[in-house]
């Protein structure tokens, strides 16, 4: 019996890595094995050296559910692994290589892993951020390499096509992030609240990694805005900035009572549970490539208040699934007592509900096989 070619040959981070990378991999890939496009990941066996991981651990203990075979093989500090690599992906003969992108530190390995292979397989960039959020040295140059390896690309926002079309004549394709039907599913407010050991006022929530480019300063400085609202304010995720300059601010503006913190990373269920148990997830972000964080909230039907930036504001607003602030915080705060009202919450679930079908993997994918 012959093996059939193995069509879809998927470098990128998946389980045991946790994040929102890993999550929606693992989502693409169940997609591509449910319309009978035969796919393997292959994952890393060093991602990033724990000297610069600002992290607790890069690691999850969830169990993913997979349709695909998942291998450890790429190391990114290793170059006689790269070239192990490309003879092993040569040997596979995939007829796509799907490099997803979303770091320089990875240029480097997928360019000689490139240089090895065998030209025949097409190589398609699948391109989360193209700008990095943070300076990182020699970046321009890094990206050089992933765009010469390349034969085409993909984005999840045309944000970040545009980016990319600054750097290449070569086809780029931009689409949307999708949303991931594998999520715990959708749990009543008054549960999620009762499960998190909240009271039964209305929240809102800042849910993710704390970096400096994601604005949380700016959201906390609006709540001295909200003294008076029936409204607390939610931040839960992993902090990779300084927690003690957040905590400081929240004390110097006298906002302990109307601000809870949860600094660790959250579990699917954790986030679900946040999400849930909130009226609107806001994303203060002063720049941004997209966020995993929109189509999360999508799927458990939970409006959003986004910063006036490129990434963020061209679904809600195509949407109409929340609102759209200007810079400052005394804005944010007018967004927040805006959102609140109950017609208007309404109107933005309502309007996520009749949006959700436009941001299916299944349709992500018909797309990626025109390619």
């Amino acid at each position: 019996m012959i093996n059939k070619r193995v069509k879809f040959l998927v470098f990128s981070a998946s389980y045991p890595y946790r994040g929102g990378i890993s999550d929606s991999t693992h989502s693409l890939c169940n997609e591509l094995i449910k319309k009978n496009l035969s796919t393997e990941v292959w994952t890393f066996s060093l991602l990033y050296p724990s000297l610069i991981f600002p992290g607790k651990t890069q690691y999850s203990n969830e169990k993913y559910h997979q349709s695909f075979v998942i291998r450890r093989l790429i190391n990114t500090i290793n170059p006689l692994n790269w070239i192990r690599t490309s003879l092993r992906v040569n040997n596979l003969n995939p007829e796509f290589l799907i490099l997803r992108y979303w770091s320089p530190i990875l240029c480097i390995p997928y360019f000689v892993i490139g240089i090895f292979l065998n030209k025949k397989i097409k190589v398609i960039g699948l391109i989360d951020n193209w700008d990095n959020h943070e300076k990182i040295p020699l970046e321009g140059l890094l990206r050089k390499l992933m765009v010469k390896i390349c034969h085409s690309f993909i984005t999840f926002s045309d944000n970040v096509g545009d980016q990319l079309k600054k750097s290449t004549k070569k086809k780029v394709v931009s689409l949307f992030h999708p949303i991931n039907l594998d999520l715990p599913e959708i749990k009543n407010k008054e549960n999620a609240k009762k499960d998190l050991g909240l009271d039964n006022c209305n929240y809102v929530s800042f849910i993710g990694l704390v970096r400096k480019y994601k604005g949380l300063e700016v959201l906390i400085d609006s709540f001295k805005y909200l003294k008076d609202v029936n409204v607390k304010l939610i931040i839960a995720g992993e902090f990779y900035e300084p927690i003690d300059r957040y905590l400081n601010i929240i004390k110097e503006l006298d906002l302990g009572d109307k601000i809870i913190v949860e600094n660790n990373f959250l579990d699917s269920n954790k986030i679900r549970d946040y999400i849930c148990a909130c009226d609107i997830v806001i994303q203060p972000y002063i720049k941004a490539s997209q966020s995993g964080i929109t189509p999360v909230s999508y799927f458990y039907e939970t409006p959003l208040i986004v910063s006036n930036v490129k990434g963020l504001k061209e679904i809600i607003k195509r949407d109409n699934s929340g609102e759209v602030f200007d810079k400052t915080s005394e804005n944010l705060s007018k967004a927040i007592k805006n959102s609140l009202k109950n017609d208007n919450l309404e109107a933005y679930k309502a309007n996520i509900r009749k949006s959700k079908t436009d941001y299916t993997w299944s349709r992500f994918i018909q797309e990626l096989e025109k390619i």
